[in-house]
């Protein structure tokens, strides 16, 4: 757990345990929920704080069981056929102009705050439910641009689909299947987050650039918010709507290439990208790059393994399986989950940003906390996890560490079941690092 991250507990409920007959969630449910997000307030004046009092932690009750992990996938971008973009080969970032720093308001001026008051999934100690009738159980039944063919020519393996431009470097599914999780991924991290789509003290962006936009809804829904802004989304696999904001617009593109904007941005987003870099302390130094002075960089992400607060999680599948693909990645030369997102603060510091922060959320693995709130995340998230499992496994455990498909399935099925055991009180690490890239003549200490 970061040394800076806020450590917060909402109340503790009397809500009557939950077994099996808990209301279930399908994924049909959750997909068509995504239709109509909450609406983001871009402005900070108009809005309710989030409702996050400081008490004291609650004590768990005692427990002799497992924990979980979680995972993502989010990632890159379209290029244009023709070239015809804002992207140009032959140029470099516009040398950024020398301003004078505007006078900062106070930092609670500078958040962004949702439609209404909302509790943040921030990283705690939860009490578990007392759930003595089923501690097995589940919540869950279950372009703008011409792109060439050979974009679509998708890699076909074990009965999934994956990116075909740059083949190889992004180890999650690009299928029909996977984009709805993805879908419902979004959706998650509006519940964690309060209703907001950053945390970045960013006011009245001109350009920015989302990195890995997956299905773009992060991206539509920033468009909408910043209507003044000339957004851009990457990713390697097409498949983002075409129907977006006129101030959208998305590429194929590889965020590991040396970066050829023709400018610079106020905000750089790059969301669960653990796993796809093999060199991150580059990454961090070309987002500085083409950050205008005063720009900012946001990274929400996600840990592996998993974690609990009375250690259910040790000696489980569920705690084996983040170990595993952790080690997978390590193999393929694109480290994942902890290995890399526990470094991005030295990283962004080593670049030269300023002003960095972390802020540490939770996603617990099913509905096995108490309170209402975290109950709804963990019964979402076990959905999430659940339906990517398969695809978050394959790739990596057979390229990684040349499983074989059986073996794959029998540990999927295994890890599968530790994630309805409501014993394992486990829950996966969701950190946001942001950090600003300095103005001109502003002493950095």
């Amino acid at each position: 757990m970061n040394p800076e991250s806020e450590d917060v507990a909402g109340e503790a409920t009397d809500a009557p345990a939950s077994a099996i007959g808990d209301d279930v969630i399908t994924t049909d449910t959750a997909t068509e929920n995504l239709h109509a997000p909450p609406k983001v307030v871009a402005s900070v004046e108009s809005s309710a704080p989030a409702a996050t009092t400081e008490q004291s932690l609650l004590e768990p009750p005692e427990a002799t069981e497992r924990h979980d992990h979680a995972l993502h996938p989010e990632i890159a971008s379209k290029r244009p056929e023709n070239g015809a973009s804002s992207l140009d080969a032959s140029s470099a970032p516009p040398s950024p102009p020398a301003e004078t720093p505007p006078e900062r308001p106070d930092d609670t001026d500078y958040i962004q705050h949702p439609v209404q008051a909302a509790q943040l999934a921030e990283e705690q100690e939860l009490e578990p439910e007392d759930d003595a009738d089923s501690a097995l159980g589940s919540d869950t039944e279950s372009a703008t641009t011409t792109l060439s063919e050979s974009i679509y020519n998708y890699r076909r393996e074990h009965g999934r689909t994956y990116h075909a431009y740059k083949d190889g470097k992004y180890i999650f599914p690009n299928d029909a299947r996977e984009a709805d999780r993805l879908d419902l991924q979004h959706h998650i991290f509006r519940l964690t987050f309060g209703n907001r789509l950053y945390f970045s003290p960013v006011k009245e962006p001109k350009r920015a650039l989302d990195i890995g936009t997956g299905t773009g809804l992060w991206a539509v829904e920033f468009a909408d918010a910043h209507p003044d802004c000339e957004v851009i989304g990457i990713d390697l696999s097409p498949g983002q709507p075409t129907l977006v904001p006129p101030n959208l617009k998305f590429l194929i593109d590889d965020a590991e290439d040396v970066w050829i904007y023709n400018q610079t941005f106020s905000f750089v987003h790059a969301r669960l990208m653990a796993g796809c870099f093999a060199d991150w302390p580059n990454f961090f130094r070309q987002a500085y790059q083409y950050l205008e002075p005063g720009g900012w960089l946001e990274l929400q992400d996600y840990g592996l393994p998993v974690k609990s607060g009375d250690n259910t999680h040790l000696s489980t599948d569920l705690h084996r399986w983040g170990e595993l693909l952790c080690a997978a990645a390590r193999n393929l030369g694109r480290p994942m989950g902890s290995d890399v997102s526990e470094s991005y603060k030295e990283w962004m510091r080593e670049a030269g940003f300023v002003d960095i922060q972390t802020k540490m959320f939770m996603w617990p693995t099913n509905s096995w906390p108490k309170d209402p709130y975290w109950k709804e995340l963990g019964r979402w998230n076990q959905i999430n996890i659940l339906e990517g499992l398969e695809g978050f496994c394959l790739a990596l455990l057979t390229r990684g560490l040349d499983w074989r498909k059986e073996e794959v399935d029998v540990f999927v099925a295994r890890v599968g079941r530790d994630l309805r055991d409501k014993r394992i009180h486990a829950y996966f690490p969701m950190p946001v690092t942001f950090g600003r890239r300095p103005w001109p003549g502003e002493i950095v200490v």
